[in-house]
């Protein structure tokens, strides 16, 4: 018993004649003949009553149908979802990025994704640079969004998307607020909201500040940008911060630019030996293309 014997025997009893099933099957009518004289042979089964112009199953052929049916719902079930798959509606997405990238555009982009792709399911954790990475290599999540100095080896595909350069924000009411530049000079004893020692982007801010020789005054040092952000509104001090956690259009701080220039980039990092599936190209390119254009 082969498959082209079982569709020529399904084909047979969905259309009721030799000569519809053949061309369902792009057959001729004797090939479908033999093909279901073979199919008796081997099953010992008398399947058909022939008779002028068509096929009267019997009682046999109706129970064996019943099974065939069912195995070809399947299949037809299975090749549905494999074209699914190709078109980047079934399967799942692991997402892990840096607070500051949770906390900005990620939620947008995983929204609009989710609008294209219902079906797919994401997962999106947020983590400190150092687990982003270790996540990615160990293959535990798909892909990982981190900030990257220049000509960084992480051991990891790198993909760059954006460059981000430091910006000052101040609270509203603040003295500096007229100056068309903020220097490291002019937060001299200010008090200082920051992240805390370990982070990268605190290390490229201390880096400056000791060869500037500029001492600062820590008022507070908490785990995201965000948080940061949100106490410089609050009047808690000042802070210098990834634009990305800004908001231009907010009345309750400032932001200016910030000298010495502070510069990093952006990247989505993946393991180099896996292949990325469908729908992690997909994402992949809606988050290029998003950048491309903002």
């Amino acid at each position: 018993m082969n498959f082209r014997q079982i569709e020529a025997f399904r084909a047979v009893m969905v259309s009721g004649s030799g000569t519809e099933a053949a061309k369902m099957l792009f057959i001729t009518q004797p090939a479908v003949s033999r093909l279901i004289s073979d199919l008796e042979d081997q099953t010992k089964l008398k399947l058909f009553v022939r008779k002028p112009n068509r096929l009267q199953p019997t009682p046999e052929a109706q129970a064996l149908f019943r099974e065939v049916d069912r195995a070809f719902i399947g299949l037809e079930q299975i090749s549905l979802f494999a074209d699914s798959i190709v078109n980047k509606q079934q399967g799942s997405l692991r997402i892990v990025a840096m607070p500051v990238c949770v906390d900005s555009f990620l939620p947008t982009l995983v929204s609009d994704f989710l609008h294209q792709h219902p079906n797919v399911s994401i997962e999106l954790e947020s983590a400190p640079r150092t687990q982003v990475l270790d996540l990615v290599s160990t293959a535990r999540l798909d892909l990982g969004i981190i900030s990257l100095a220049s000509r960084e080896n992480v051991g990891l595909q790198v993909d760059n998307f954006c460059q981000q350069q430091a910006v000052c924000v101040l609270p509203a009411n603040h003295s500096h607020c007229n100056k068309p530049v903020i220097h490291a000079r002019d937060l001299e004893n200010e008090p200082f909201i920051s992240l805390p020692r370990g982070s990268p982007f605190r290390a490229k801010l201390d880096e400056i500040f000791a060869r500037e020789n500029i001492k600062r005054t820590f008022a507070i040092e908490t785990r995201t940008q965000r948080t940061v952000y949100e106490m410089v509104k609050r009047g808690a001090g000042v802070a210098i911060l990834d634009p990305f956690i800004t908001n231009i259009q907010d009345s309750e701080v400032v932001i200016k630019p910030f000298l010495p220039e502070v510069t990093w980039d952006y990247a989505i990092v993946q393991p180099h030996s896996a292949t990325p599936s469908l729908i992690t190209q997909s994402f992949i390119t809606l988050l290029m293309n998003h950048f491309a254009i903002n």
